[in-house]
């Protein structure tokens, strides 16, 4: 929930997405009024600094784990170098069956509209394929927090797990819930606006203060400041960017993550490529298993083409599969994708 450019570069629905920078644009009344909503169900707690404003208290909020960790507790340790015995889906069938759902929308619909109706359709023209039959195996589970749901498939077996945090926004409830349900998992969390979001992340993972980008920089931002907790409103601040691949291999030193969580105000849309095939997460040998993603093409100039790219690229790619279509306000929505290619994956998540 952090992130826009400033920039400007010409982009058609045809142009290469690399090296994106894009001017801030003027948010719709509609987005606004999403956005400054005021969250009523939210509890609160006195200054956690001098610096600080005001921050969360989880005190009387249930964050026990999910049913599933007791049945992790008992799972043998990962052996991921051969396919189990009894699969519980298989990655083939699974990708064949989303494409004979999504491939005919893309085709005979999303694909007839211009970039900006594009993004206004998606959402509810894909969501069907929530429910082919080879999903039926798969159990997706959801991780709420006060303002957005996350989702996740748990791991069959026992090893350490990665998980990424891109864009906290004063919010850890979902990330808290996977903690508890998945105690052995190392959480990497990156936000540009220092207060509350190091106190509260800290509390179970690693902070990094600072957004992130294609290119490394003083860059200015959407982002949501502290003293702006209880409206929900987001102004444009010059930040700290490091560049993405940099902070996932040199800082954090992963290769491969098990859970990545993206929401950045508009920030995706300057490195969505990286995550398209021989790219730099490629290039970099980082292996992404599965990610939730919000997407705001209505903040940048260029935007719904960036997005109209980058969604016919994944479809084509065969890597991910793209579930969970959420609007979450105009030219704004989410969706969460399961990386149906890389074999560690498959055997950990899927089998």
């Amino acid at each position: 929930m952090v992130q826009e450019l400033t920039k400007v570069v010409e982009m058609t629905p045809s142009a290469s997405i690399e090296n994106l920078s894009v001017e801030p644009k003027k948010e719709p009344a509609a987005v606004q009024k999403f956005t400054e909503k005021k969250v009523e169900k939210m509890a609160y707690r006195g200054e956690l600094s001098s610096m600080d404003g005001i921050g969360y208290n989880f005190e009387n909020i249930d964050l026990s784990p999910l049913p599933k960790f007791h049945e992790i507790e008992n799972f043998p340790d990962c052996n991921l170098s051969f396919d189990k015995l009894k699969p519980k889906t298989s990655p083939e069938k699974l990708l064949k069956g989303f494409h004979d759902c999504v491939d005919p929308i893309f085709e005979n619909q999303l694909n007839k509209l211009n970039a900006t109706d594009f993004s206004y359709k998606i959402c509810s023209a894909i969501e069907k394929c929530d429910h082919i039959s080879e999903l039926q195996n798969v159990a997706i589970e959801e991780f709420k927090n006060d303002h957005e749901t996350k989702w996740g498939i748990l791991p069959n077996c026992k090893e350490e797990n990665m998980m990424v945090t891109l864009g906290i926004g004063h919010d850890v409830k979902a990330e808290v819930l996977l903690h508890r349900t998945l105690p052995n998992t190392k959480f990497y969390g990156a936000d540009p606006i220092i207060e509350p979001n190091l106190q509260l992340y800290s509390t179970f993972g690693k902070f990094f203060p600072f957004a992130l980008g294609n290119q490394a920089g003083m860059n200015r931002f959407r982002v949501l400041p502290n003293q702006n907790q209880k409206t929900r409103k987001y102004t444009y601040q010059d930040v700290t960017t490091i560049e993405l691949t940099y902070f996932l291999k040199d800082i954090a030193n992963l290769t491969q993550i098990d859970f990545l969580w993206i929401d950045i105000e508009g920030g995706e849309l300057t490195f969505l490529n990286f995550l398209n095939k021989g790219k730099q997460l490629d290039q970099a040998g980082i292996t992404i298993c599965q990610f939730n993603i919000e997407l705001h093409p209505v903040f940048f100039d260029k935007g719904y083409e960036a997005v109209y790219n980058f969604m016919n690229k994944v479809l084509g790619e065969n890597r991910y599969i793209f579930l969970k279509p959420m609007e979450t306000g105009k030219g704004v929505y989410r969706l969460f994708f399961i990386n149906v290619e890389d074999q560690k994956c498959v055997r950990k998540f899927l089998q």
